[in-house]
């Protein structure tokens, strides 16, 4: 399968991989922290570039902010795992639909 890397495929491929940041930092594995770290910033670098992001150039610092402070360590921001998950659930939805609907094309 062969997924087209849209916004909402980079925002769901985020998600996840802020998920597995949060993890590593809760059994403190500074190794697997540094590695969520640097995949996230690619990603949102990738997703800085994507041209119908450019109208949410506020809400990607917040998470490029988030990110950061995830990564850092004496983080400042204290957000839940669930608020994590459910802000990026859609995104991982709206993929899996695209491609379910594809799947019924083909």
């Amino acid at each position: 399968m062969n997924t087209q890397r849209t916004s909402a495929f980079l925002m769901a491929n985020l998600g996840s991989e802020v998920t597995r940041l949060i993890s590593a930092r809760e059994r403190n594995n500074q190794a697997q922290i540094g590695a969520c770290y640097k995949r996230s910033l690619t990603i949102l670098k990738e997703i800085f570039s994507m041209p119908d992001m450019h109208t949410r150039v506020a809400e990607i610092n917040i998470l490029s902010d988030l990110i950061h402070d995830l990564a850092n360590a004496n983080p400042m921001l204290h957000v839940s795992r669930k608020n994590i998950v459910s802000y990026f659930t859609p995104f991982s939805i709206r993929v899996v639909n695209s491609q379910n609907r594809g799947a019924l094309v083909r």
